[in-house]
């Protein structure tokens, strides 16, 4: 039974999201999950499919790219444009990329020009627990959370470091110190990554390198009674290379092309109650910069920019045995895009936009012994940009006995036409359409979570339309003899459906397996295949831990990508994309209570990776270093 204490606490801690105050967690932190209500939820009362990596399983892969980690999470297809560092996206049950909300310590850090979050900007984030939560979640975040939403923790305890080299000229470091001062929690990191990449063209010329790296302030401070301040900024600078398709031909060329990026991110969040009302109060701030280089000379950049602001009230009560938790938010969020570029060969590609959004929503939840339902609605003023967006999500579980849990919800969410899609970008071939409208999507899923001993399991079962969706329409043009592209809203439904099986198995305190599968179909109004989805992926992971050496460990994965289909953006011809499984094993080795040798490996059987027609992925590589933890 939960108490007004632990949703004051939860409502200080969890839900502002800032590593100053989820350091203090006690173990009932682990309980509760907070990417899915506008308070945190216990475990047992979650109505949606819900997946957390701790900091055991995040070990097992060692991967420095949250894409990689999320390979391990039902429902999830990862698109990465060539080598580490490049284009990467998610996909979250056959959505598309712009339809998954990323947050990082509760801040929305997707790029608003393009309206999806670049994964392959964050190699350096230290993620302490990353929760994701498949099906719609407009209802709480508004646009953008179609899909799913993957929220990461980052942070730690005292001083903290580790440094890497290996294959491909590869190296990476990390520093980071958090101290507590009495009620005060003060914490800064740095890290940084670079490599000599591969060739993306696939043609055994130059390679495509990146590096980037990344600084963060936190803090945490006490103000009196239960009221708390919690700060965050972040600066990070990145830097990809790629091949250009010169010829148009559907083939990479060898040849000298950069993106350079920038991103910032600054969040206060203030915590408290006044009587048997808790109160939340957020604000966020976030720039995105790219500027694109071809030969080392300037073609263009972008810049959008991201405020939002929030207010979120809440009363727990209890009548009997029954518990009852109401929340409301007001929610406002302004979005500017701006485009700069010196060719005007295609047109004028100079433009300024703005977007801005109102929101309102309310929340109720219910439980009583072993039952626990929830609804929730919110309304959204698009300032008549676009039509004004009402969104829902009711669900319902029951806890049996015998360790078993039938859950079951449904949901309509919304998607806002990204700037791009509306105004175009350069080359001027790939015109706006001022006139879209927002996607929509209606789903609802049922699932049974399963937990005997040391073992759980869970099975989901999830259906999804998408009315109007957005897509790329192509025609030739000949007077400039270039194919031109346009988006534009298909007139019917788009289907998504589809099974995903998840499962772990704690074999003893130090051997532990977990596993997932999914099968995903994904069609357009036409009963088309949608691209970058595979119906098929999975994987199995294995982690060990020595009872007799503090901090000796092994972890092997084991990630299967089924065939999926791609684009031949030179025949405009649809094409198939091979299977294929990634190994990884990762070890560390103590040589002290606090320092630890360290050895990685990525693709450990040599497969040709494609995720994205054209662009060839990194093959087998291996990495050495030390961490101080």
């Amino acid at each position: 039974m939960k108490t007004r204490n632990l949703f004051t606490s939860a409502a200080l801690i969890s839900v502002l999201a800032v590593p100053a105050f989820a350091q203090e967690v006690t173990e009932d932190r682990q309980d509760l999950i907070t990417v899915t209500g506008l308070r945190p939820v216990q475990i047992d009362d979650v109505t949606a499919s819900v997946t957390v990596l701790d900091a055991d399983l995040l070990s097992v892969r060692g991967s420095p790219y949250l894409a990689d980690q999320l390979r391990a999470v039902p429902g999830v297809a990862v698109s990465r444009s060539g080598a580490v560092g490049g284009l990467t996206q998610v996909r979250m049950r056959g959505a598309e990329a712009n339809h998954t909300l990323v947050l990082v310590d509760g801040i929305e850090v997707s790029d608003p020009v393009t309206g999806e979050t670049d994964f392959g900007l964050w190699s350096g984030l230290e993620a302490q627990r990353i929760e994701i939560v498949r099906g719609e979640q407009s209802v709480l975040y508004g646009s953008d959370a179609i899909g799913g939403v993957v929220a990461v923790t980052t942070g730690g305890e005292g001083a903290r470091g580790l440094v890497e080299i290996g294959s491909r000229d590869t190296r990476r470091g990390v520093a980071a110190y958090d101290a507590a001062f009495g009620q005060h929690r003060l914490g800064a990191s740095l890290s940084g990554f670079t490599t000599e990449g591969v060739d993306t063209s696939g043609r055994g010329a130059e390679k495509d390198g990146s590096e980037d790296w990344s600084g963060v302030l936190r803090g945490g401070f006490a103000l009196g009674g239960d009221w708390g301040v919690s700060a965050l900024a972040r600066y990070g600078e990145s830097m990809t290379q790629t091949d250009p398709d010169l010829d148009f031909d559907g083939r990479l060329d060898n040849a000298d092309r950069e993106t350079e990026s920038q991103q910032s991110l600054i969040g206060v969040s203030l915590g408290g109650s006044t009587g048997p009302i808790s109160h939340a109060i957020r604000a966020n701030w976030s720039e995105v910069q790219r500027e694109n280089l071809a030969d080392g000379a300037y073609v263009d950049d972008t810049t959008g920019t991201r405020t939002k602001l929030s207010y979120s009230p809440a009363y727990a009560f209890e009548t009997g045995n029954a518990s009852h938790d109401v929340a409301a938010i007001i929610d406002f969020e302004s979005e500017e895009y701006e485009r700069r570029s010196n060719d005007v060969l295609f047109g004028d590609p100079n433009q300024s936009q703005k977007f801005e959004t109102f929101g309102v929503g309310a929340e109720y939840r219910f439980s009583i012994a072993g039952f626990a339902a929830n609804a929730s609605v919110r309304q959204d003023d698009n300032d008549g940009r676009f039509k004004d967006a009402t969104t829902w999500r009711v669900g319902a579980a029951y806890a049996f006995n015998f360790g078993g849990k039938l859950r079951a919800s449904i949901g309509e969410g919304v998607k806002n036409p990204t700037f791009t899609e509306l105004f175009g970008y350069y080359p001027a071939t790939f015109i706006g359409n001022p006139d879209l409208t927002p996607e929509t999507s209606q789903s609802y899923e049922i699932g049974w979570d399963q937990t005997i001993g040391p073992f759980s399991a869970s099975l989901t079962y999830f259906s999804a339309e998408l009315d109007d969706e957005i897509y790329t329409a192509f025609s030739f043009d000949p007077d400039t003899f270039l194919y031109l592209s346009t988006p534009l809203n298909r007139v019917g439904a788009s289907e998504r459906d589809g099974v995903e099986l998840a499962a772990n198995w704690q074999v003893n305190e130090q051997f532990g397996i977990s596993a997932m599968a999914s099968k995903v179909e994904s069609t357009s109004d036409s009963g088309i295949d949608e691209i970058r989805v595979p119906e098929w992926t999975a994987s199995l992971s294995a982690d060990w831990v020595s009872s007799q050496r503090e901090g000796l460990r092994y972890g092997v994965a084991a990630d299967y990508v089924g065939e999926q289909l791609d684009t031949d953006f030179g025949t405009y011809a649809t094409v198939t994309l091979d299977e294929y499984v990634l190994l990884s094993a990762s070890a560390d080795l103590p040589l002290n209570e606090r320092l630890a040798f360290t050895m990685r490996a990525e693709n450990l059987l040599d497969e040709e990776v494609t995720d994205v027609f054209g662009y060839y992925g990194p093959g087998a590589a291996f990495f050495i270093g030390f961490r101080l933890r």
